[in-house]
């Protein structure tokens, strides 16, 4: 199942992605997310390891990176940005710096600076939020203070999440890009405001989702499946043809053809 969900989950954003001709990026690009501490975000833990869908907040801007290689390292808005990546650099000809504040950054966004970058042989691209360096340039470069550069990316690619509203809005943005790509893929959706569905879950074509489900984790749901009102699901599967009516499944197998419920606790069993 695992393998299945990293396959699919790549999918979810809502613009697509380029494949052989940017084959190029996977050699020659180093990616650096700095983890914003941020201490202004009133937060039960630090704000970069915060969960929007399954994923910390950091997670989906490195998800937007394609296969690159990618190094983290914390910082504060203080921090210098060239004396935190310089023990990162490497053979890489371009360096991709991001902030872990920004989950909303696109591939398409990501895929464009680069293209504009080898181009136009840039060696400082300015982002709204972030660099992309030419990595024998920034390598002796002993300032960021002065260095031509050229402004590049969309506002909602930018977008800080810096406190609680802006998390929320973020998580609404992400929560109904999922939700439209399940449906694109033949998923029945009866309400999308009382449907959560986490970025890890594989949903098969055919299957009914009705209001107030919750799906967490790596879930699988296979075909052609009836998930009536008000059941939650994590990190189990449910194979094909099944109906689950008003019920919790968790860490459990349910084998094709079953009906579970109404009213069934389902924890760690396979039937």
């Amino acid at each position: 199942m695992e393998t299945m969900i990293l396959e699919r989950q790549n999918e979810i954003e809502t613009l697509p992605k380029k494949q052989e001709e940017d084959s190029w990026i996977k050699d020659d690009v180093l990616v650096v997310i700095l983890l914003n501490k941020n201490f202004d975000f009133v937060a039960t833990r630090t704000p970069y390891d915060i969960d929007i869908c399954g994923k910390k907040m950091w997670e989906w801007v490195a998800l937007s990176c394609l296969d690159c290689e990618i190094k983290t390292t914390v910082c504060t808005e203080e921090s210098d940005i060239l004396t935190l990546i310089k023990p990162y650099l490497n053979n890489k000809k371009w360096t991709f710096v991001l902030y872990s504040d920004t989950p909303l950054f696109s591939s398409s966004t990501f895929i464009s600076a680069l293209e504009y970058v080898r181009a136009k042989q840039v060696n400082v691209l300015k982002l709204q939020r972030g660099f992309v360096f030419n990595t024998e340039y920034i390598k002796n470069a002993e300032s960021l203070i002065g260095m031509p550069s050229t402004e590049f990316g969309t506002k909602q690619d930018f977008f800080v999440v810096d406190n609680s509203t802006s998390l929320y809005e973020v998580n609404n943005i992400i929560k109904n890009r999922i939700i439209d790509f399940h449906i694109k893929n033949g998923i029945i959706i009866d309400d999308k405001n009382s449907v959560h569905i986490d970025a890890n879950v594989v949903i098969e074509s055919g299957t009914v989702i009705k209001q107030n489900n919750a799906l967490y984790g790596l879930t699988y749901i296979g075909k052609n499946c009836v998930l009536e009102p008000n059941n939650v699901i994590k990190d189990s599967i449910i194979s094909n043809n099944c109906v689950v009516k008003y019920s919790y499944i968790e860490e459990s197998r349910i084998s094709e053809n079953i009906v579970v419920g109404p009213f069934e606790s389902i924890i760690n069993k396979s039937n």
